[in-house]
């Protein structure tokens, strides 16, 4: 696998930071362990830098029950390479791009969860298809552009709050698991990364009513809130809602990366109300 060099079709920059890779895998598994978790995704994998390690674990004796990877690559030069490498090991591996396969091409019977380095050019929309299963996934460890992971983790009040903030942010608890530096990959991006740590919640902070339950009229509200993100709200939400707005309680002449969730819940109901 080291001889294969960067995938210009697919703009990769490889993982190297063997440091980074080891403790990557050790809290995918530890935490697989406490959770029960049995199977574990990988998407990307690459030349199999974050991979190996993981492996390297899933096979020692010392784990209290079996645990599997789940690889899926869309390069086919890439997954070639891997499918080399993992044959007579605890791995399978589904050729394909993740955001076009579907579930049942990669999608593990029971809980599972994800470890990724995703790439920079695709890893919002990826993260976005694996947060709608918070039932089915136990936590996931992702990399990404250190700004979109400041956007998925800032709190109430933070410039970098965003409708992709609190939509994440209500079914997940996302924190910061490590920062890691361009030197870490090969060749170096132009940016710096971030891994971060997911785990879902019990139950969501803005609950969705059966008039809403595929959550589209949440995410309307959380578009259209942060569309002109330096207004207030009585200015940038859409005319239908102005009447929503005032039942809420909520303070109009609030920004929404301002707005805590009680105040997200309160507004959300009324907006469902109005609807």
């Amino acid at each position: 696998m080291s001889f294969i060099g960067k995938r210009r079709a697919y703009g990769q920059h490889f993982l190297r930071d063997k440091g980074l890779c080891a403790r990557i895998a050790a809290e995918t598994i530890r935490l697989a362990l406490c959770a029960g978790c049995r199977d574990i995704l990988e998407i990307g994998p690459g030349k199999g830098a974050l991979t190996r390690p993981l492996v390297e674990l899933i096979e020692k004796p010392i784990p209290p029950h079996p645990i599997r990877l789940v690889l899926v690559e869309r390069d086919p030069v890439l997954a070639a390479s891997l499918r080399e490498s993992i044959e007579n090991r605890p791995v399978t591996l589904v050729e394909g791009d993740f955001l076009e396969i579907t579930p049942s091409g990669w999608l593990p019977a029971g809980n599972f969860a994800v470890a990724a380095n995703l790439p920079y050019s695709c890893a919002t929309a990826m993260v976005e298809k694996l947060a709608r299963m918070p039932d089915r996934i136990v936590f996931m460890l992702l990399m990404f552009q250190a700004e979109v992971g400041r956007r998925l983790r800032a709190e109430a009040g933070n410039r970098d709050r965003g409708s992709l903030s609190v939509w994440m942010q209500n079914r997940w608890e996302v924190s910061k698991f490590a920062a890691v530096p361009s030197g870490a990959f090969s060749p170096p991006p132009r940016v710096s990364s971030e891994v971060l740590l997911f785990k879902p919640r019990p139950s969501p902070m803005v609950p969705l009513p059966g008039s809403d339950p595929d959550g589209a009229k949440w995410e309307n509200l959380l578009k259209s809130a942060f569309a002109h993100r330096r207004k207030m709200l009585r200015s940038g939400l859409p005319a239908r809602w102005r009447n929503a707005l005032d039942a809420s309680g909520v303070d109009g002449t609030k920004r929404a990366e301002s707005l805590d969730w009680e105040e997200w819940r309160a507004l959300y109901g009324a907006t469902v109300e109005t609807d």
